[in-house]
């Protein structure tokens, strides 16, 4: 009877422990996205004194519809009075460009700009990337 009950509780457990651990990662994911987005505004903020921001978002998840993973994604709109090379060599100490996960590029509207940015997140297999 002992063993029996163990067994159950053993069967009730380990997928709660499960649950617990997804919950987790998505938590720690959806933190990692905000400190991701929080440190590329004060970036930007830091770089062009003269900038407003005009638009910030952030998204946690299987981004690029690619494959079973979880990115971090962040997409903030400033203005400057600089042109796209000038933004790019100011922000190019802190950010590696790639034309995939790491670009600015020039909106319609004259100065200003887009800033992507998207990385691995920590717990990369957890379900939000399914």
């Amino acid at each position: 009877m002992k063993t029996l009950k163990k067994v159950i509780i053993g069967i009730i457990a380990i997928p709660l422990l499960l649950i617990l651990l997804e919950i987790s990662g998505m938590i720690v994911n959806h933190a990692s996205t905000g400190i991701q987005t929080n440190r590329l505004r004060r970036d930007i903020v830091e770089a062009f004194p003269d900038t407003q921001i005009i638009s910030v978002e952030s998204e946690t998840g299987n981004t690029s519809g690619t494959g079973n993973h979880v990115d971090c994604l962040t997409r903030i709109t400033f203005s400057s009075d600089l042109s796209l090379s000038e933004v790019q060599d100011k922000l190019s100490s802190s950010y590696e460009w790639n034309d995939l996960n790491c670009y600015v590029n020039e909106t319609a509207n004259k100065g200003e700009y887009l800033f992507f940015l998207r990385k691995r997140a920590p717990f990369v297999n957890n379900i939000e990337g399914h």
